[in-house]
């Protein structure tokens, strides 16, 4: 099977934190339903498993509810700083000069975004009164784990080799070239040169 390459995933990240900033403004959770006199009336009792799944379409199909910049207080800033680093990182990722440490700090972003996404989705802030999840929190997981795999793709791709940069001030080293036997007559050694002799005083 064909695998995504390297600048595919680099613009999957590109991507993924658009989704991540647009996920910020939908609504992350919402107040629990209060029951209508209709659904309270006697007979009608939900069970758990009933109001468990009744709980999970809601929190899918429902649009309404608080976004992701008004439900906190620094979490949604610490988000985008994390998708600002991951895109430079990413693009850095690109630059041979720099791509081993941008890939590292481009896994670390990635990662740290996805637990902070985890921990806002399991502790949802019920002081508030905000107690069920909505559409953004699961958006911004799906961008948050694409995130972190492609950049643990790049991370594990090999590294660029870099051609070796000669400087200016290098000389380059010339051969010598071979005595050409051309115009030799065959049979005849070519004897070694004799040095000229000093004059006797």
């Amino acid at each position: 099977m064909r695998t995504i390459g390297f600048r595919s995933n680099v613009l999957f990240i590109l991507a993924a934190a658009f989704g991540m900033i647009a996920a910020l403004g939908r609504s992350w959770y919402a107040a629990a339903p209060v029951p209508t006199a209709e659904e309270t009336r006697i007979g009608d009792v939900q069970g758990p498993v009933e109001e468990f799944f009744s709980r999970l379409a809601r929190e899918f199909t429902t649009a309404s509810g608080t976004t992701g910049w008004d439900a906190f207080s620094s979490t949604d800033t610490i988000l985008a700083a994390l998708v600002a680093v991951a895109v430079i990182a990413a693009i850095g990722a690109l630059i041979p000069a720099v791509e081993q440490p941008a890939r590292e700090v481009l896994r670390v972003a990635t990662l740290a975004m996805l637990g902070i996404v985890v921990v806002k989705l399991v502790n949802t802030p019920d002081a508030a009164g905000l107690v069920e999840r909505r559409q953004g929190a699961w958006i911004a997981l799906g961008v948050a784990g694409i995130m972190a795999s492609s950049a643990n793709t790049i991370c594990t791709a090999p590294l660029t080799r870099r051609k070796p940069v000669r400087s200016l001030y290098d000389t380059p080293v010339q051969a010598v070239p071979e005595r050409s036997h051309v115009f030799d007559t065959p049979g005849v050694v070519a004897s070694e040169p004799i040095e000229p002799t000093q004059p006797a005083a």
